[in-house]
């Protein structure tokens, strides 16, 4: 894909220096951006925060919604409830 070599450093530069928490939901097989991905941003995300959801493909909120939904509201939660514990 021409947009992922012309953006690779901007968009890797971007999520390793994110300030915000980050969390990655992913079709595991999904053949255009699911095991092989996740295992790249593993590598390249400091302490990566990653649901991996078995047996799902390109579009995860459709073939899957509950898990999608629950992987959003924890992590919500989990952000939210930390905020509180630093402040």
């Amino acid at each position: 894909m021409k947009q992922r070599k012309q953006y690779r450093e901007r968009w890797v530069s971007a999520l390793q220096n994110a300030n915000v928490p980050l969390r990655l939901t992913a079709g595991m097989a999904d053949p255009i951006s699911g095991a092989h991905m996740v295992a790249r941003y593993k590598q390249l995300i400091p302490n990566a925060d990653v649901i991996e959801l078995n047996k799902i493909g390109h579009y995860p909120q459709i073939e899957c919604a509950e898990p999608v939904v629950n992987s959003i509201t924890s992590f919500c939660v989990a952000t939210l409830t930390k905020r509180k514990t630093l402040s």
